[in-house]
């Protein structure tokens, strides 16, 4: 199946824009003869390999432990951004198979009620996407304008660079330059992989919600059994659809959101002791607000949605029963009750195939954050 980044994608033309952008789409086709995948080839090992590295070779080897928890936390969250998108280039060949089954499913939206249950969908997906985008930006101005802002000469982030910036300016600018570029790069990355769970997640819940309308609508109207027995089967057909699109979703975003959940408590824990215990001026407090926040930002919402699938697949089995059942046909009971049967059982929906997509695994970052938070303060007060 061939990844063509369509322009025109309904609901995945942001993360579309972004992902060619990063170069994966053209890493995924592995189209050795084009000068386009061996151009994302260099701008992946400059960054997305390459960056990690280099804070990670300065890690803990300053003398002050604000510069050294900044540089831990950038190194961890560099190397999670770079894992993270990495697993999204091999499985992106699946979305659009997702895409079609959204575009078939949309075909179903007939009523006037599901048409607004549909139109709420759209506005929560546009709401979660301005919300991302305009995070992001002000994440991606508060990283690179603090440089600037400084007394002495340095770099955006403490990091190892093969050139010596500290007496040379030209140096000084290719260390600049090649500091904010990857910045860009890692916040680009960043964006695009914590947005497309939460989007995907909210049309699965959507279509389920536009299902639930559809099922317990049966039987209420002027129509014979024929056509109500031709009507549970849409439904049951739709049913395996959203299915099928849940199970591609999980297979994209379960192991990036277990290597997510994983970084960002120990991530929160330690910007929250720098915060709390060493931050001075006001600059690097908004920095470590805003770090904080944009922690948060990447898996509430997917918790968040994923709770929401969770209830949205729930509500089907009593759907089912809200029909107009009774003065139905043999057929047509037989039928609903083996799909009822069939609805009880919640697809699975883990990261990693081990911690759930749910808002219990926030509160459970939330409680770890807090823990790593007090054993880091313990350490420092220690010594």
């Amino acid at each position: 199946m061939s990844v063509n980044g369509n322009k025109r994608s309904v609901y995945f033309g942001i993360i579309w824009w972004a992902w060619r952008l990063l170069g994966a789409v053209e890493l995924n086709a592995r189209n050795l003869g084009s000068y386009r995948f061996w151009r994302a080839v260099a701008l992946n090992a400059i960054v997305t390999a390459a960056f990690p590295v280099m804070l990670i070779l300065t890690t803990l080897s300053f003398e002050l432990p604000l510069d050294n928890l900044m540089n831990f936390n950038i190194s961890l969250t560099s190397v999670a951004t770079s894992v993270k998108f990495l697993i999204y280039v091999k499985q992106l060949r699946k979305i659009p198979e997702i895409e079609r089954l959204l575009t078939k499913l949309d075909t179903r939206v007939t009523t006037n009620e599901q048409r607004a249950e549909h139109a709420t969908t759209s506005r929560m997906l546009s709401i979660i996407s301005k919300l991302y985008t305009l995070s992001y930006v002000a994440i991606g101005i508060n990283s690179n304008v603090s440089v600037f802002f400084r007394e002495q000469r340095s770099l955006p982030f403490p990091a190892w660079f093969p050139l010596d910036w500290t007496n040379s300016l030209t140096n000084y600018f290719i260390a600049l330059m090649h500091q904010f570029l990857a910045i860009f790069m890692q916040i680009l990355q960043n964006f695009v992989d914590d947005l497309f769970p939460p989007l995907v997640l909210i049309l699965i819940a959507g279509h389920c919600d536009q299902l639930v309308l559809r099922l317990s609508a049966i039987g209420y109207d002027q129509s014979d059994r024929r056509s109500n027995e031709q009507k549970l089967i849409k439904c049951i057909r739709d049913h395996q659809m959203i299915c099928r699109l849940h199970l591609l979703a999980m297979e994209i975003i379960s192991w990036p959101l277990l290597v997510q959940f994983i970084v960002i408590s120990i991530d929160v824990g330690a910007a929250l002791c720098a915060l709390l215990f060493y931050v001075e001026s006001m600059q690097e407090r908004l920095y470590y607000a805003s770090f904080i926040f944009a922690l948060a930002l990447q898996i509430f919402p997917v918790c968040y949605y994923g709770t929401l699938v969770e209830y949205s697949f729930g509500r089907l089995h009593y759907a089912a029963y809200s029909s107009n059942w009774v003065d139905q046909s043999i057929t047509y009971r037989k039928n609903l009750i083996i799909f009822a049967e069939r609805t009880q059982k919640l697809p699975n929906q883990r990261a990693g195939n081990f911690i759930p997509i749910a808002l219990t695994t926030f509160l459970a970052n939330c409680k770890a954050a807090y823990s790593f938070c007090t054993l880091i303060a313990d350490n420092g007060t220690d010594k």
